[in-house]
């Protein structure tokens, strides 16, 4: 039997194989760690047993606070004892289970009915009931030497502790502790995925981005250089020139209107419903360019000839300025005047017309304005992947020490070494 002997020393100094498990197989490994404790250690026997002494248990309870009460409600401390038998009632509600009690709803039970059972045994122990109920008994009894209350729900935590033992002996709990960290770290693994797949996606739109913005540098800066660049610098100049022409003659039509001024302001008082003398005096600019039949001579030849035969009075330097204004000013300078302005103001806007529909502005418009679209999207991208890149470092920590704990777990709690792979 040596070689036997031998052999089982083998075994028992070999170390653990270690067992390599992904995030998404962990619950299903602890689910069958679960199930072989649950079997080794009967727990589904052991726990409908429980179920049924509690109940048990319950039922006698509920008769002997029944009895209870009646006696109690005569008591001076009955304000005090009957919440205390309200608050045990609450407790035995607790302890009903359905016809095949599984292991999970039986502890919650044994759970919720600790915190209440020792709080109502501090509230009995600080009650002056707690020495005080000897009214309880039937004068033919012989008392308790304890209160009666307190013994019954001392039992009940005794039953509760004894299963709770149990539980615990046989690491179940601690397979549902494993199960918790394990679920985290899923979780935790879900949200790493999901940012690392975001931060993929944003580096692609950010590299496309980078490409068309260097593909729209390069066209906006073949546009710049392109010979048709002088032909919009010669456009631009002749329409300067053109504005410069057009103000010097509106400056003339001023000039000379506002030196007639005073005659078209006398000749008014002779010809008070003449709307266009009313409409030269208050715009002359205006009133020119729309008078298209000039009818303003007509009226100049008028006041000439009303000058003539003193009819009009004025002072000496307004006359002499009208007279200057007057002579061959009115019957051969405005119709050419006039002429020279409409032909100035087709130039501009044949000009105008030309600038804006010229490609190559258009084109250089264009370029330009996509190019700052491009880096400002891929500035913006930038940012964002900056700030998620944190987050995923910092996850990805997270996820690296929670993992480790786990395994650590795993080896000091189920003895059994595992390798976690995300």
């Amino acid at each position: 039997m040596g070689w036997l002997n031998k052999a089982v020393s083998y075994f028992k100094s070999t170390p653990d194989l270690q067992e390599e498990l992904s995030i998404s197989q962990i619950q299903e490994w602890l689910q069958q760690r679960s199930q072989e404790i649950v079997e080794k250690h009967t727990l589904i026997p052991l726990v409908k047993e429980h179920a049924r002494i509690l109940e048990d248990k319950r039922w006698a309870l509920e008769v002997q606070l029944d009895t209870w009460l009646r006696k109690v409600r005569l008591h001076p401390e009955a304000n005090e004892i009957i919440p205390l038998f309200r608050e045990t009632r609450q407790v035995l509600d607790l302890l009903h289970f359905s016809a095949q009690p599984v292991i999970g709803e039986v502890l919650m039970a044994n759970q919720e009915m600790e915190q209440r059972l020792h709080k109502i045994i501090e509230k009995l122990e600080a009650s002056g009931f707690m020495d005080d109920f000897s009214f309880l008994f039937e004068k033919s009894e012989a008392p308790s030497e304890a209160n009666p209350l307190l013994l019954t729900l001392l039992d009940l935590d005794a039953l509760r502790k004894k299963l709770d033992q149990t539980i615990s002996e046989s690491q179940y709990h601690t397979v549902q502790v494993i199960s918790s960290k394990a679920d985290y770290l899923q979780k935790l693994a879900v949200h790493l995925q999901r940012f690392n797949k975001e931060a993929e996606l944003k580096k692609s739109r950010q590299h496309l981005s980078e490409q068309k913005k260097l593909e729209k540098e390069a066209y906006l800066q073949q546009l710049r250089s392109d010979k048709k660049n002088l032909d919009l610098s010669d456009l631009s100049k002749q329409k300067k020139e053109l504005q410069e022409q057009l103000e010097e003659k509106e400056m003339e039509i001023l000039s000379f209107f506002s030196k007639v001024k005073p005659l078209l302001q006398q000749y008014k008082e002779l010809e008070p419903s003449n709307g266009l003398l009313f409409s030269y005096i208050k715009d002359p600019l205006s009133s020119f360019l729309q008078d298209e039949g000039l009818f303003v001579v007509d009226i100049l030849k008028k006041i000439t000839a009303l000058l003539r035969e003193g009819k009009l009075s004025l002072s000496q330097d307004t006359l002499l300025s009208s007279i200057s204004a007057l002579e061959g000013i009115y019957n051969q300078r405005l119709p050419a005047l006039k002429e020279e302005f409409k032909q100035l103001e087709k130039e501009l806007r044949e000009l105008n017309s030309h600038i804006h529909h010229n490609f190559f502005v258009t084109k250089v418009d264009d370029a330009a304005y996509r190019l700052e679209h491009y880096d400002k999207q891929a500035q913006k991208l930038q940012d964002e992947i900056t700030v998620l890149t944190g987050k995923i470092t910092k996850l990805q920590n997270l996820l690296a020490r929670e993992k480790e704990e786990l395994q650590s777990l795993i080896k000091s709690s189920l003895n059994r070494t595992v390798m976690i792979s995300i």
